[in-house]
């Protein structure tokens, strides 16, 4: 195989690599994003100040992964795929609806727990199906998992 063969061919792998990353990464920001937004808007009901206190801290946890995706996304220079606005005021309004005729703690924490389910459905779905992804992508990808696998045991406690 000639050098310019080799190079046609690492450059295609690199290629691949940062395409499954991008996913990865735009799945990572996607997730993360949306469960920020919508605890941002359930906390402004929930009663309990204890529960205020780990939505709150919640909230905090999915910064600390946003800003890692972007921070990885420019060390790969990778632009990954942001969720749409229109997702975001779907979401607002669906919960809205939800509250329509009153509120609950328990309410708030089944809602999130099926919210954070499909979350953990997406990021695995995405992880499944990239094999060939940056090392630090999949590792952060593995931590969102964790973070809302404990989520939902956390959020139990509130039903």
């Amino acid at each position: 195989m000639t050098e310019t063969q080799n190079n046609d061919k690492n450059n295609q792998k690199t290629n691949i690599i940062n395409d499954q990353s991008k996913k990865v990464l735009g799945g990572i920001l996607q997730n993360a994003e949306m469960a920020r937004h919508s605890t941002c808007t359930v906390v402004k009901y929930a009663k309990d100040s204890d529960f205020i206190n780990t939505l709150n801290s919640q909230i905090d946890k999915y910064d600390e992964y946003i800003k890692e995706a972007k921070d990885l996304a420019k060390k790969h220079e990778i632009t990954p795929e942001k969720p749409s606005g229109i997702s975001k005021f779907f979401v607002e309004k669906s919960i809205k609806m939800r509250f329509a005729f009153g509120t609950t703690d328990s309410k708030i924490a089944e809602i999130m727990i099926k919210g954070t389910a499909m979350g953990i459905v997406d990021i695995g779905k995405l992880l499944s199906r990239a094999d060939l992804v940056c090392e630090d992508c999949t590792c952060l990808a593995k931590n969102l998992l964790t973070l809302e696998e404990d989520k939902i045991n956390v959020l139990k406690y509130y039903l």
